[in-house]
């Protein structure tokens, strides 16, 4: 592997032939390096990079893992994983070959990041932000074996770090917003607020919210793109999935509101956004009523957002909204629902044997049990069925 003398700069610089993936022969000539050894170590790395050779560096392989993700999954989703990927997992495996990464050396970097202090908050990382740098690291491993020779992903023979889901979830009750919503006093984020809770929506869905998705006739708005600010622009993208594109039905009341909202706005064009803040202005915004109304941070009480959406769930499970009409409402599927929110339904298990009971001998018996839906919501009234939902109000606000 040659490398050659730059006399007229006094740096050394490679240049080779090389076939690129449609089988053409191509030259690759780099110049500027400082010694003989970083020229051909460049051609080196180049040349199993694009021989898709296990013996390229984990350097290497995630530039490619970036060019795959390109048009197949969402932007937002590829910048998450480069946050994460950039900031937890390339300083420890940039410069090492891929094949010779070993499950001593994920284990390794595992306890490196159970021991790391996030910046921002002074405190570790949360055992489901753990969990999802692993799955990252898995991610890119696998996809050396599928596509790259890797013989296995040594990942696969750690056990992961982390929690896929969160020990607990935060979200206010009705009392406990309308005890928050009474100290905003700004227009805009008054009804923003207002429909995060009441409709449901993610922010980015709110923030991406034109005049020309609102619906006077229905009361609805039209949920197809989300927005969010991204290196000082706008950006706009599709939806989480394609169940997240919907129509929400406002109560009177929001969307009242809402109209009142946009009718101050003057000139606003059919398609010019309707709430001009970001996702990090929403949050501040919201920490600032938060400590109006006297909720210290941290406590049970302080929350963020998004957990506004997790809320508007509880409210409509509180009132006996079957899993297919919430997974509806909110943009996701009956199985996402069930698995985020199934402890909301704390008393489940008792409504599945009572209206088993119900059937025992092949005759339902009206009025000593409640009809069941499948998911555990109750849809048929009396004093066995009060007492049960009683003490599942009771669990949910805790």
């Amino acid at each position: 592997m040659p490398a050659y003398k730059d006399k007229e700069r006094g740096t050394w610089y490679a240049s080779f032939d090389y076939i690129d993936w449609q089988g053409n022969r191509k030259r690759k000539k780099r110049r500027g390096f400082k010694l003989k050894r970083e020229a051909e170590d460049f051609e080196s790395e180049f040349l199993h990079t694009n021989a898709g050779s296990p013996d390229m560096t984990f350097g290497s392989l995630v530039k490619l893992y970036y060019e795959d993700c390109e048009g197949r999954i969402r932007n937002s989703t590829i910048e998450t994983k480069k946050n994460m990927i950039d900031t937890h997992i390339l300083p420890s495996f940039e410069k090492r070959v891929i094949s010779e990464i070993d499950k001593a050396d994920v284990r390794r970097w595992q306890n490196a990041m159970l021991k790391k202090i996030n910046p921002k908050t002074g405190k570790s990382y949360a055992p489901t932000y753990l969990r999802g740098i692993n799955n990252q690291l898995s991610a890119i491993l696998n996809f050396a074996v599928e596509y790259y020779k890797l013989p296995q992903n040594p990942c696969s023979r750690v056990k992961p770090i982390g929690k896929k889901h969160a020990d607990e979830m935060r979200f206010w009750t009705l009392d406990q917003f309308n005890k928050v919503i009474i100290y905003e006093d700004k227009p805009a984020f008054y009804v923003a607020f207002m429909m995060l809770y009441w409709g449901g929506m993610r922010e980015g869905e709110l923030l991406a919210l034109t005049l020309r998705k609102i619906s006077d006739n229905t009361h609805t708005i039209n949920i197809n793109e989300t927005y969010k600010r991204e290196k000082g622009q706008d950006v706009f993208d599709d939806t989480k999935s394609p169940n997240s594109v919907r129509k929400v039905a406002l109560p009177r009341f929001v969307f009242d509101e809402l109209k009142k909202y946009t009718s101050m706005l003057y000139g606003l064009e059919q398609d010019d956004r309707i709430f001009y803040f970001t996702r990090s202005a929403l949050n501040k915004e919201l920490d600032r009523i938060i400590q109006l109304a006297g909720i210290e941070k941290d406590s049970d009480e302080d929350i963020r957002v998004h957990d506004l959406r997790h809320s508007h769930v509880a409210l409509l499970i509180e009132l006996g909204y079957r899993t297919h009409a919430i997974a509806a409402r909110i943009g996701d599927t009956p199985a996402e629902v069930d698995r985020t929110y199934a402890h909301l339904y704390p008393n489940k298990e008792q409504y599945i044997a009572l209206e088993l009971e119900r059937h025992q001998h092949g005759i339902v018996r009206s009025g000593t049990v409640p009809a069941i839906d499948e998911d555990g919501s109750v849809y048929n009234d009396n004093e066995l069925v009060e007492s049960l939902e009683a003490e599942s109000v009771l669990h949910s606000s805790k």
